[in-house]
């Protein structure tokens, strides 16, 4: 049973492999049945250790554990891991077909599930790095996967990016190694716990390092330039996956280095709430202006991730669960999105909302559907969008509130704008749907409603929390949504649809690859100036 996490990173890759090196379609079945073998090891694994994660711990070769490869799982590292095959298995179902050579896409996406994997359960800091550097490339390739001159671009200027915030990670990771001898998370976190080591500059700067590079992994503004041009180009699964779990991976990794670092003397919570409520307004104020179906999404997956960070940066215990809640969340309502915004986009040949007309009367469940992810995602009552939002909200000072509210009006503005293909004439007869495409977005759509209406039970099932005073609905709740997607409709009906100057030159504004960087250096710089200078001071 000690084996299991090495047998969940190595069952997909082995898997994997096997595809690429047959040459018939059919081994693409070995994809559905290596993924049901990952998912029965998982649960297997999970109600074995439920009660006492303590034993999870595993050293690679009987090595000591300072010096050893070793894997260990918690409550968060065990609940990610059941999102991930979830939406593997939902982006799986979506794009898999026998009847077409796709070796070549599921050896690439089976890899970066084993790989995934392993970043969620290393308890290693260095393999932490070379599973980062491992997920960086193979999501390059993915978004490169079309073959087109857009998609090489957005690839290119993904793997250099992040490629600049894996290498800060590294410094970072040398530092504390130089400082603590060993780079074992658990050793480490003991190590700052029982000492005065993490009040050095040394390792107030390898904290830095660390979260620099994660703040790029994680698309936190202003270093979230990567995401939407990424999300833009890449098949729709891929786009789900991405969103869905990918960039989710560097907020488990800020997560992680902040439990490490969670006895040290470091006021965080002011620095990355800030940096949180930025992403959250700019990544809700550039969807707002987009016409582009994709891109809209995309601006919405960074603003989720600023108010994902709005509670993970709290100290709160509670307010820290509605963060990592609202991940959970969110990887459930994008997906559904993205993987329902690719059956539009391949039925009507445009992502441009403007030529999209009559989806509800040709596709009326794929719209029902859709409907849902716009609901969960604006905070609808009822919904997973609006527990998560609202214990988030539970912890947060007047003025705190008020920005999420900002964010919220924004998201609801957008989603009336993006509703607007569901109306107009029936465009499309008969159109050319694969019955297939509809299942994980139906599945999707069930989780939203239930993670929104059995929050209770599932939160103190898996992060043994207690949400019982969240309720699900209630008249002032409605009353309250009612309110928002009342000014949201003026929003915008009287200033985005107006397209006036402000609005287009947010749409058409694009960073460099220049500026990206620098705007790393400017990042890096400024947290040198929270977390190292002024404490010297």
């Amino acid at each position: 049973m000690i084996f299991v996490p090495v047998y969940l990173v190595f069952v997909p890759i082995l898997a994997a492999m096997i595809i690429f090196l047959f040459q018939k379609p059919k081994m693409a079945y070995l994809a559905l049945v290596a993924q049901g073998v990952v998912t029965v090891l998982a649960v297997w694994y999970f109600l074995t250790f439920r009660d006492d994660y303590s034993q999870t711990f595993f050293t690679f070769g009987g090595w000591n554990n300072l010096i050893g490869i070793g894997f260990r799982n918690d409550a968060i590292s065990i609940s990610f891991l059941f999102l991930s095959i979830f939406i593997w298995w939902m982006v799986l179902i979506y794009t898999f077909n026998a009847k077409k050579d796709t070796r070549n896409f599921l050896f690439f996406l089976l890899f970066l599930e084993g790989v995934f994997f392993g970043l969620i359960q290393t308890n290693d800091l260095f393999n932490m790095f070379v599973f980062i550097e491992l997920t960086t490339i193979l999501v390059s390739i993915l978004v490169a996967y079309e073959k087109a001159g857009d998609s090489f671009r957005a690839a290119i200027y993904y793997l250099l990016l992040n490629t600049a915030g894996v290498l800060a990670f590294l410094l970072g990771i040398i530092l504390l190694y130089y400082s603590f001898g060993n780079i074992n998370i658990n050793q480490i976190t003991t190590m700052i716990a029982s000492s005065d080591l993490s009040e050095t500059t040394t390792v107030r700067f390898a904290y830095v390092l660390l979260m620099s590079g994660i703040a790029v992994k994680s698309a936190m503004f202003p270093l979230f330039t990567w995401l939407p041009r990424a999300h833009a180009v890449a098949k729709s699964g891929v786009s789900a996956l991405l969103s869905g779990i990918v960039v989710k991976g560097g907020l488990y990794l800020f997560i992680r280095i902040s439990l490490m670092f969670a006895a040290a003397p470091y006021d965080t919570s002011m620095f990355f709430f800030a940096i949180g409520a930025t992403t959250a307004i700019v990544g809700v104020m550039f969807a707002m202006t987009q016409k582009d179906i994709k891109q809209i999404l995309a601006y919405h997956t960074v603003s989720q991730i600023g108010i994902m960070m709005m509670g993970l940066s709290s100290t709160d215990s509670l307010t820290f669960s509605g963060g990592l809640l609202h991940l959970y969340n969110h990887a459930l309502f994008k997906s559904l999105l993205f993987l329902g915004a690719g059956i539009i986009v391949n039925v009507y040949k445009t992502k441009n909302i403007k030529y999209i007309r009559g989806v509800f009367r040709a596709m009326p469940l794929l719209s029902i559907l859709m409907i849902v992810g716009m609901l969960s995602i604006s905070g609808s009552p009822l919904f997973n969008g609006f527990i998560s939002k609202s214990v988030i909200k539970y912890g947060l000072t007047d003025a705190q509130y008020w920005l999420l509210q900002i964010v919220n009006l924004g998201t609801a503005t957008s989603f009336l704008k993006m509703s607007q293909i569901f109306f107009g004439p029936r465009t499309l007869s008969y159109p050319l749907v694969r019955k297939r495409e509809y299942l994980p977005v139906a599945l999707l759509a069930v989780a939203c409603l239930t993670m929104g209406v059995l929050h209770v039970p599932i939160a103190d099932f898996v992060l043994d929390v207690d949400l019982a005073k969240f309720k699900p609905i209630s008249l002032q709740y409605v009353f309250e949504y009612g309110l928002m997607l009342g000014a949201g409709f003026l929003l915008y009906k009287y200033v985005i649809d107006k397209d006036y100057k402000p609005v287009q030159w947010i749409r058409n504004f694009r960073i460099s690859f220049e500026t990206a960087n620098y705007m790393f250096l400017l990042y890096f710089t400024v947290m040198i100036g929270v977390f190292v200078v002024y404490p010297m001071l």
